[in-house]
């Protein structure tokens, strides 16, 4: 798998939420979905759009992430940008994995353990619950490229 060729930029306004974001990113990458799941609001509702998976809950969201690290082996999230507020977040991202089991998300397409590579961007908003600081709403837009 390649390396990214680009710098990231970060537009963080306190080392506190350059942590939280980057603990989001970690569990993403370290295929973590506990730890993942444990950054959601009790009332998360979260969309990917690029998969067409709208508004989905704690219990909906957990079988999503599993499923999505479950077919992409090897699954790295690269942060080509960053912008941040205390609520808000923006980022934008490259993902890189090896499709290694076949799923109703990726229609005709073969997993044969290719790589495949999507850049996309998210809309995080946080919400203070139980003095730390969650995903309280997600939205994700992707598409597949070929580099």
């Amino acid at each position: 798998m390649s390396s990214p060729s680009h710098s990231t930029i970060y537009t963080m306004t306190s080392p506190a939420l350059t942590s939280r974001f980057d603990d989001y990113v970690a569990a993403h990458n370290s295929h973590d979905i506990a730890h993942l799941m444990s950054l959601m609001a009790t009332h998360v509702d979260y969309s990917d759009y690029g998969v067409g998976s709208l508004h989905m809950d704690q219990p909906s969201l957990t079988t999503f992430f599993t499923n999505m690290h479950e077919v992409c082996g090897d699954m790295m999230l690269t942060t080509r940008s960053c912008h941040d507020s205390e609520s808000f977040t923006t980022w934008e991202w490259d993902l890189e994995f090896k499709y290694v089991r076949e799923n109703p998300m990726l229609p005709g397409v073969e997993a044969n353990g290719q790589v495949m590579r999507m850049k996309g961007v998210s809309l995080i908003w946080w919400v203070r619950e139980t003095g730390e600081w969650k995903v309280e709403k997600g939205c994700d837009y992707a598409s597949f490229v070929k580099e």
